[in-house]
């Protein structure tokens, strides 16, 4: 489907999905038995609510024009099969955690690749394109801390 958005609508579509990755990881961490993968579900809660955070501070400073530039817009729906696929219950593992965490990452990553093949000003690509940078490091860092409390 072929969407008009402006580049706030999408950093606002990128907030509410880390919002929800948030909640839904800490719903989790609620159901869980074992303490390391409580450990775990929490920190990663934390993490995407920290990149929410972290989104609209980003979003704060950018100018007016830069947050209304309209684009057209091929919405690639996120794949989330892992949430499906993955058995997600009260004895879970961290392992398997992990490997949906990274699963649905990926999602935003396809996301903001998008936006930078769009023909937009060079001040939006640059936008879309710290994103990508951001949401990669984070990425990176919330995997190794991951292995880090899987492996306490």
């Amino acid at each position: 489907m072929t969407t008009v958005q402006t580049a706030k609508d999408v950093i606002d579509q990128v907030k509410a999905f880390h919002r929800k990755l948030g909640d839904f990881y800490q719903n989790l961490s609620d159901k869980v038995e074992k303490e390391r993968v409580k450990i775990l579900l929490e920190y990663m809660s934390r993490h995407q609510d920290n990149l929410a955070a972290i989104l609209e501070e980003y979003e704060a400073d950018l100018s007016e024009n830069i947050l209304n530039t309209w684009f057209m817009y091929v919405n690639k729906e996120c794949d989330l099969t892992p949430f499906f696929n993955a058995n997600l219950g009260p004895d879970m593992t961290a392992q398997q955690i992990i490997k949906v965490a990274v699963e649905l990452d990926q999602c935003l990553l396809e996301t903001y690749e998008a936006m930078l093949h769009k023909e937009v000003p060079d001040e939006v690509t640059k936008v879309f394109q710290g994103l990508l940078e951001m949401e990669k490091k984070e990425k990176n860092k919330m995997a190794k801390n991951a292995l880090k409390i899987e492996t306490m």
